[in-house]
């Protein structure tokens, strides 16, 4: 059966026959998914392109998405209130992540912290008895103690009815303020159970089966990577908009120490007034932008109800952001993706050049105007375009460094005096140098620059043996090729022109394939002429470490 023909099935009919025998209680490990899965999951090109599409249809993944009974989920511990509450676990944790998907395992434990955060944060005390939805949740588990199908439907018909009766969506009601209510009074789903803890992440994992079987996620295996769980690109902006979901916490308070609006207390004044934000700031404005988030404000409203239209074009400028800068809409739509997507899931703990590769080719591409936010503090520069050549260079001595292991790497451009490259690597006696080349077009290596690339090799061959000179840039037209051959002729030395992103991808080739203590990258890979070829490297690295 193929993903497209579930959309004609009838879902408890196909529930019953795959799964519905199988014990609630038992393990994961004694459950075989590869029976289960349908053509297309294992791989996930051809999930996307033929498969997703097939099935993303608005309608169609509504329903599913609002169905409190879905496939097998209604079988797990007879309750289809913890369904929902896995299913909301689940996509919330994928919808934060960078292309919305995430390693199966970090996933379950993801969602399992999230269940333990609601209830260790909310008590009896957390919200006041006048509070409505805190007496639809006591309702809700009025009958039998327990909640079921018809209580989510009568929740889910309040929400619709409240919502449509206001214009904020900051007084909307969504299923997490549910969930806090019922946290609140002790009757969210156990996470965790003394005698077995892990039956609960069994649970989770089933959950993520179901959502598999409804196509609103997907799984797939292959030789690089292992157990990638996703959710496909056209289900994204239901699934947020189910979700109410627009951007993280942390990615919401970094837009605000950002954007120079939230710098004035005027407008942070404002927004606390309109919004009802409360919470002490003892006159400070990192404490109001900091209540701004504790208290739930739609950043999509903060935008457009106390920024102005000029402020919102400038910073639109300011990021190369793509929007009509007439339609306020798209504006704010736009800033909200930029810092919801330009912000990397890195760990405090984890090298600077995580961060440096996933913004690798943002920053050497000369029409972008600013820093991205994630890397504000790394230099320390007086114009955006200044401290963006830096970083360039910055990165690009990393990548080298600690990507590459290449120990023997050091920066030259912005800290030396004389003529010297952007920066130098020795191996084994011979020496590469390289510059770095941020531009808006295709660079086409000028005279001037051949002339200035000769004075560099020309001055450190006085002393050691230079073996190549890569330029790096983002692209390259047809004649710079032309004049890189030409001024190795010239020179003895191999020119190598490399895309910036060509030089992102060798990191990550080298690093999930080949790399290890004390192995360097040889620099031999770089021998040849003309523009590098990714493929062709990847290949010879193959035969060397295979």
């Amino acid at each position: 059966m193929e993903l497209r023909e579930l959309i004609d099935q009838d879902w408890k009919s196909h529930e019953r026959k795959r799964f519905i025998k199988d014990n609630t209680k038992t393990r994961t490990d004694e459950f075989d998914p590869e029976a289960f899965k349908h053509d297309g999951f294992s791989d996930r090109e051809e999930y996307l392109e033929t498969h997703a599409p097939a099935l993303a249809d608005e309608i169609r993944l509504h329903a599913e998405l609002n169905d409190f009974t879905p496939p097998r989920l209604s079988a797990i511990n007879d309750s289809p209130y913890q369904a929902l509450v896995i299913r909301y676990g689940i996509l919330h944790q994928l919808i934060q992540r960078p292309d919305y998907s995430m390693e199966k395992g970090p996933l379950l434990d993801a969602v399992q912290d999230w269940q333990h955060t609601l209830i260790e944060d909310y008590d009896d005390g957390s919200f006041p008895e006048s509070d409505d939805l805190l007496h639809l949740a006591h309702a809700a588990v009025d009958y039998k103690n327990q909640i079921d199908d018809s209580e989510l439907h009568m929740v889910y018909s309040y929400f619709e009815l409240h919502n449509r009766s206001h214009d904020s969506k900051h007084e909307y009601y969504t299923w997490l303020d549910f969930f806090q209510r019922l946290s609140a009074i002790e009757r969210f789903p156990k996470v965790s159970r003394s005698d077995n803890p892990e039956h609960a992440r069994d649970t989770i994992e089933k959950g993520l089966w179901s959502l598999q079987e409804q196509a609103i996620v997907y799984e797939v295996n292959g030789d690089d990577f292992d157990e990638l769980v996703g959710i496909p690109e056209d289900y994204v902006d239901v699934v947020r908009d189910w979700l109410y979901y627009e951007m993280s916490d942390e990615n919401f308070l970094q837009m605000l120490e950002t954007l120079d609006p939230f710098d004035r207390q005027s407008v942070l004044i404002d927004a606390r007034e309109r919004f009802g934000v409360d919470g002490k700031n003892y006159g400070r404005n990192q404490d109001r932008r900091e209540n701004i988030v504790a208290a739930g404000v739609y950043p999509s409203e903060l935008l457009k109800e106390v920024v102005e239209k000029d402020d919102l074009k400038a910073i639109v400028d300011r990021y190369s952001l793509d929007a009509h800068k007439r339609k306020t809409d798209e504006m704010v739509s736009a800033i909200i993706d930029y810092f919801e997507h330009s912000q990397k899931t890195v760990d405090e703990d984890e090298p600077a050049v995580d961060l440096y590769l996933d913004v690798y080719e943002d920053i050497a591409d000369g029409a972008v105007k600013q820093v991205p936010p994630q890397l504000q503090d790394l230099v320390d520069a007086d114009h955006p375009a200044e401290k963006l050549d830096v970083l360039f260079e910055d990165a690009t001595a990393e990548i080298f460094r600690e990507a590459l292991n290449l120990e023997e790497t050091t920066q030259l451009g912005q800290q030396a005096s004389g003529v010297v490259a952007d920066g130098e690597i020795e191996q084994d006696g011979q020496w590469l140098l390289w510059d770095n080349k941020r531009r808006r077009q295709k660079f086409r290596l000028g005279s001037d620059t051949r002339s200035k690339i000769k004075s560099y090799i020309d001055t450190k061959s006085e002393q050691h043996d230079v073996e190549w000179f890569l330029i790096i840039a983002p692209d390259f037209t047809e004649q710079a090729a032309t004049n890189a051959t030409q001024l190795e002729k010239q020179l003895g030395t191999d020119i190598r022109l490399v895309r910036a992103a060509d030089l992102k991808e060798l990191a990550d080739v080298w690093r999930e394939r080949y790399a290890a203590d004390g192995r360097e990258l040889p620099l031999s890979i770089f021998y040849g002429s003309g523009v590098f070829d990714l493929n062709a490297a990847a290949d010879w690295l193959k035969t060397q470490f295979a």
